[in-house]
């Protein structure tokens, strides 16, 4: 069970895949296809009909000489009924219920790879969710280091102001770099809190549920930068929208054969057997009950969709030529979406570089001037503005860090391994 006070990304995962809405509902469209091509199978099943009727019958009345005079009237059998039992099956529909099964069959298999494409997304949306919560924290971690690092500073600056050392306006400007950090502070705690809130509605829970993220261990320095060539080979074999579009190009070219099965003709099986009364098989008829039944084949054949079947053919034609160029515009765009992400994530490994080299000239500086400070041989101007300098870097190794994390993700997410 979830600990939503201490919530693990991968709790958070398997919850968002039970939970969230849209996912749910991509289940009920893949039960709903599945259920369609069910259905579709019953239509080689042969179609039952019973029928009975009970009619009464007035006398016959001949006119003879003419509707205006006198007609002759002849008695008939009044009462009349029947109870018949028919059945038909389909023995040949020119290839529809088969393509239509097909169809119907392909429909199903491209629901569940938009509902692991869904998914996919979903755990996109709540690892991104987790890192940003991640730096949020860390943010605010540093921010109440140097919380703690200002109060130091506003005590020595103060007996420094009692021996007579320093003004006021130095207590004044370390007290207002206090003001600024604890003002930093107030501003990431909300951000907590909004985050938070996002990812539980991400999560699909409660309203009243109090939740807080467990972001240790969630940054790694071990992802290493593969091969552009082998990633992008990855992603045109993994990715659903792949597949997708291949599937889409089956679906234009078995509705193209089912419109070509009006120019075929349809032949039925079936037969009937009822009991009629009275017997108008003979003449006069005869006031007695009979049974009959009879068997055997129906064949149909649309003449119209000789002309009528010109232009769904084309627009069948010119379906499959664009299901084609859309496989053709799906791989461009993987190949693109591989390089951008492969890239991003290869410019964030210089990034950090670059950040832990800042870094340490920050926290040099910040050393050289507070020593000199300390010696009266700089001023608190100099003093804040290298120790925001150090902050500022230690900031920025941060996010770059977590940055790199993301787009190691995000890259996986593009070649379909997420």
């Amino acid at each position: 069970m979830a600990d939503y006070q201490h919530l693990s990304l991968q709790q958070a995962l398997e919850t968002g895949l039970k939970n969230n809405k849209k996912i749910r509902m991509s289940h009920l469209q893949q039960e709903m296809a599945v259920t369609k091509e069910k259905d579709l199978k019953m239509e080689k099943l042969p179609d039952i009909e019973f029928h009975t009727s009970y009619n009464q019958v007035t006398n016959l009345f001949q006119h003879q000489d003419g509707l205006f005079n006198k007609a002759t009237k002849y008695d008939v059998i009044n009462g009349m009924y029947d109870f018949t039992l028919s059945a038909s099956i389909p023995v040949y529909m020119g290839g529809k219920i088969k393509n239509s099964e097909k169809k119907a069959s392909i429909d199903t298999e491209i629901s569940s790879l938009r509902t692991h494409a869904d998914q996919r997304q979903l755990k996109m949306e709540i690892i991104t969710a987790f890192l940003q919560i991640h730096h949020l924290k860390e943010q605010q971690s540093l921010i109440n280091d140097k919380m703690k690092e200002d109060s130091v500073n506003i005590r020595q600056v103060k007996v420094l102001k009692s021996n007579g050392v320093v003004t006021v306006n130095e207590v004044l400007r370390t007290s207002l770099q206090l003001s600024n950090h604890k003002m930093s502070w107030t501003e990431l705690d909300n951000d907590i809190q909004i985050a938070e809130h996002k990812l539980k509605t991400i999560l699909s829970l409660p309203e009243n549920l109090e939740m807080h993220v467990d972001t240790e261990d969630l940054i790694s320095d071990k992802a290493d930068i593969p091969y552009i060539n082998e990633v992008t080979e990855t992603a045109l074999h993994k990715n659903e929208s792949v597949e997708i579009t291949h599937k889409n190009l089956s679906l234009k070219e078995l509705e193209q054969k089912i419109i070509k099965a009006n120019y075929l003709p349809k032949i039925t099986a079936g037969g009937e057997y009822f009991l009629k009364y009275p017997n108008m098989m003979f003449f006069p008829p005869e006031p007695y009950a009979y049974r009959l039944g009879m068997i055997g084949i129906n064949l149909t054949y649309p003449i119209e969709n000789l002309y009528k079947n010109k232009y769904k053919m084309q627009e069948a034609k010119e379906n499959i030529d664009m299901a084609k160029l859309q496989i053709e515009e799906n791989e461009e765009k993987i190949r693109h979406s591989v390089y951008e992400a492969y890239k991003k994530f290869e410019e964030t490994e210089q990034k950090v570089k670059i950040a832990e080299e800042a870094i340490e000239q920050a926290k040099e500086n910040y050393r050289i001037v507070r020593t000199k400070y300390a010696n009266k041989l700089s001023l608190i101007t100099e003093l804040i503005d290298a120790d925001n300098a150090y902050l500022e870097a230690q900031s920025n190794l941060i996010s770059v860090k977590i940055n790199r994390q993301l787009k190691y993700y995000q890259l996986q997410y593009a070649i379909g391994n997420l």
